[in-house]
């Protein structure tokens, strides 16, 4: 470790162990001198978490909490003990990162590209003049230390980065300028009101730093926000619409202010990360959902540190539950939340359950595998807002006794969506080449879709036959997908003959690479005697690329000894397009033939 960092643990305090926990939790002192500030030294109050083992897997997430000596007055290690008491939240390690003597300095943004802070002149001074050099020594510093010292998930979708005030600027900052380590940012009370341009009221509202941040894009893919305000938390209103200034530029921030075309042109409106593509849940406080962004209004909330003990369970609760919030859907579901692993990033994990499951409790049921998770059950959920009806479908085919009673595990999709669903044996040393004028060709080394399938075979499906009463061999696990996840889904058929009987395959992305991944199957095809697989496609919009592909695959499947109508089958839909809704209209027969005995 470089010696500028001087990470000397000064101090091991150990808490009131909970009831539950054999291992008190601890808090670890350190002090460190980043080089940009020398000599003056940053303590950082390490908190694992009860029972933390430095040797399990997949290791610990941890938040990054600014503004840490702070953390007795909002109760951090009460809430924690208190949220692990009652088996709210997974174990997370808490970095707490005690401010510098210049805070106004220290914390606000910065731009990583250009290397500098962005400073905001205020009636109060100048705020951020040391922005850049802070983020830069989390980001280079602070954030390979606590890696090498500690078990920790070292991926962005483990890291989280959490303030108050003008420390939620800083966490912005993080997640923003540093999205390839930081996924998740918890902002309490956040400083939006900062502006490049004082001169008015109106002038204010156009140039409000963080507001222009996002509008001028583009969004970070992945990144998630919890934004907890009070509605009391001042009484000026800038823009004069009844709403204190406080709430309003929050509210923009997520759902952007004066956002028709006409104002967005004229520089009278700014995109907020509704417009950037951002799923926003704006009543996070009374009706929770999955979104991307959790707005959190706290009622009688002020700027202070009473609110923030309020806040500070609904954003650890948001940002490490094991349970996710409920589906819309029909029937019984259960929702796994960040569902860990050694191999990929976390992501939710949907289990739908048959009707009656609870009434038996020797009977066991198949299981069918499905990419995509957040397209299945729930059209708020969904990428264009109709999902497959998977949860309809089954119970429609259940109580007519189409389909035996079975469940079904919905597994989300997170932004490595292709490079975990391409197949990668089939891709040659030098690459996946996507052709003329579509880019550099994908380095092997970062399709991940081995790696995704090591997630299901290794860590998800024996969770899941722990958990509930399933039927685990080959002839009763399927696995299905569309597109892209139908590609993975014959791979992993491929790959894992002895775990994957029956593969759905709808609307099949053969063509990328050139149909690379048929030549490969050739020779890798699970045997025609132990599985079923069903392709179809569509004719109309990307489908239409399909029909010589699919042709081309099936005469690989004829020469493989597979028989049409029998163990395989390829459909054609006239005129459907590639999208949820043209997939949900044919989800029955898709589940027939997969489930069907």
């Amino acid at each position: 470790m470089r010696a500028a960092l001087r990470f000397a643990t000064i101090l091991l305090v150990a808490f009131t162990t909970p009831a539950f926990a054999a291992t008190p939790a601890r808090v670890e002192t350190h002090h460190f001198t980043p080089p940009a500030f020398a000599p003056e030294k940053v303590r950082v109050d390490v908190h694992l978490p009860p029972d933390y083992d430095p040797d399990a897997r997949p290791g610990y997430p941890v938040l990054y909490l600014h503004d840490g000596q702070d953390a007795p007055a909002v109760r951090l290690r009460e809430t924690l003990a208190d949220l692990y008491e009652r088996d709210a939240i997974a174990p997370v390690i808490v970095a707490a990162v005690h401010m510098l003597p210049d805070r106004m300095g220290t914390y606000g943004l910065s731009d990583r590209q250009a290397g500098t802070a962005v400073v905001a002149n205020t009636k109060y001074g100048p705020v951020g003049t040391r922005a850049h050099d802070y983020a830069q020594w989390v980001a280079t510093g602070l954030l390979p230390a606590i890696d090498a010292r500690y078990n920790t998930r070292p991926t962005p979708d483990a890291r989280a980065t959490l303030g108050w005030s003008l420390g939620a600027l800083a966490a912005f900052n993080l997640g923003w300028q540093y999205p390839d380590l930081f996924a998740r940012v918890g902002m309490f009370s956040p400083s939006l009101w900062l502006s490049d341009d004082t001169t008015d009221a109106d002038t204010v509202q156009r140039t409000r730093l963080v507001q222009r941040f996002v509008h001028d894009g583009p969004p970070r893919v992945g990144m998630r926000l919890f934004l907890g305000i009070g509605d009391t938390e001042e009484t000026d209103d800038r823009d004069g619409d009844g709403t204190n200034d406080a709430l309003d530029d929050v509210r923009d921030f997520a759902l952007g202010w004066n956002t028709d075309e006409a104002s967005i042109e004229a520089g009278t409106g700014l995109r907020g990360l509704a417009q950037s593509g951002y799923k926003v849940d704006a009543d996070h406080a009374t009706a929770p959902g999955r979104s991307d962004v959790a707005l959190h209004v706290l009622p009688g909330g002020q700027h202070n540190q009473a609110s923030w003990v309020e806040l500070l369970p609904q954003f650890l609760r948001w940002a490490y539950t094991r349970t996710a919030p409920p589906l819309d859907a029909t029937g019984t579901t259960l929702g796994w939340a960040q569902v860990p692993s050694a191999h990929v990033p976390a992501r939710d994990v949907d289990i739908w359950l048959p009707p009656g499951y609870g009434d038996d409790p020797d009977a066991r049921y198949p299981v069918l595998y499905m990419h995509d998770g957040q397209n299945l059950f729930d059209p708020a959920l969904s990428y264009t807002g109709v999902d497959w009806g998977v949860d309809e479908a089954m119970t429609r085919l259940i109580q007519s006794g189409r389909i035996p009673p079975a469940i079904v595990v919905g597994i989300w999709n997170t932004p490595a969506r292709f490079p975990e669903y391409m197949p990668r044996k089939p891709v040659p040393p030098q690459g996946l080449d996507f052709g003329p004028g579509n880019g550099p060709p994908l380095p092997v080394e970062r399709i991940a879709s081995d790696a995704y399938l090591r997630f299901l075979v290794e860590e998800l499906k024996p969770r899941i036959d722990a958990t509930f009463r399933t039927k685990p061999g080959r002839e009763d696990t399927a696995i299905a997908g569309s597109s892209m996840g139908g590609l993975v889904s014959i791979y992993a058929a491929a790959e894992y003959p002895d775990v994957f009987g029956r593969v759905g395959a709808v609307s099949t992305h053969w063509p990328v690479g050139g149909g690379l991944v048929i030549d490969w199957l050739a020779d890798h095809l699970p045997y025609p005697a132990t599985h079923r697989l069903w392709f179809d496609h569509g004719t109309a919009t990307l489908d239409a690329q399909y029909a010589p592909y699919q042709q081309r695959m099936d005469r690989v499947l004829r020469e493989a000894g597979y028989v049409e109508g029998d163990n395989w089958v390829t459909r054609v839909y006239e005129g459907a397009e590639h999208n949820e809704a043209a997939w949900r209209a044919r989800m029955d027969e898709v589940l027939v033939f997969l489930l069907a005995k």
